[in-house]
């Protein structure tokens, strides 16, 4: 047998037994909602998915809700507890969301996630952003491209007084590649906006490398700028 086929062959009984284990660790550890516990197969239930309410554009941005109550809970156990199941039921509020706004989608080109420091991504172990964007992007068929990296090792924005923030992320991004997204219209996407000054110096390298449009989308947006 040759290594492909024996690859294929592994991979095949691999899944099979997933097909068979998974009944037994349901009965073991029941599936539940990770934001309100309730038993059930969906990691983010119906009825914390309905007390989600969309907001309005606001300021040329557009966010799927404030960050409170449900939503903070889920995107807290999505990055801080590694809920990464929780990816899934998150792009698919974000898709949802798109889909009542004025934002023509089909018109970009890509979706950029704003990128983690390779250091807190090593203690993450994902970048929340990035497991976003696959989600809309198999939907939209649009490709996921990391062209920002994040060059300088930053506090978390959030913790810090607002007048800190710009200063914060100056000059901690850079372009990954030169050309990647010059005549581009990008889709910049977040997990949260609190100010806005990551995503205004994320814009701000992409402008510089030759982007023709840039728009931005978060999931959550912070109740001091939600108003």
């Amino acid at each position: 047998m040759s290594n492909a086929s024996h690859r294929s062959a592994l991979a095949r009984g691999i899944k099979l037994l997933n097909k068979l284990l998974d009944p037994i660790l349901d009965l073991v550890f029941p599936p539940k909602c990770e934001v309100c516990k309730q038993p059930g197969k969906a990691h983010l239930c119906p009825d914390c998915f309905s007390k989600i309410k969309f907001m309005k554009p606001h300021l040329g941005i557009y966010s799927v809700a404030v960050y409170e109550g449900t939503l903070r809970e889920a995107i807290k156990r999505f990055k801080f507890h590694k809920r990464k199941n929780l990816a899934k039921p998150l792009g698919i509020l974000l898709v949802q969301y798109l889909s009542q706004t004025p934002l023509k989608i089909e018109e970009l080109d890509m979706i950029v996630p704003v990128p983690l420091h390779q250091k807190r991504f090593g203690e993450r172990g994902f970048n929340q952003a990035e497991h976003l964007a696959q989600v809309v992007a198999k939907y939209h068929e649009l490709p996921v491209v990391n062209a920002i990296q994040r060059i300088r090792n930053t506090k978390a924005n959030f913790d810090l007084p607002r007048n800190e923030r710009f200063a914060n992320v100056r000059e901690a991004f850079a372009v990954t590649q030169k050309g990647q997204v010059e005549n581009k219209r990008v889709l910049l996407l977040d997990d949260i906006y609190t100010t806005g000054a990551t995503i205004a110096e994320c814009s701000k390298v992409l402008n510089a490398a030759g982007a023709k449009r840039i728009e931005i989308l978060t999931l959550s947006r912070a109740m001091e700028v939600a108003a």
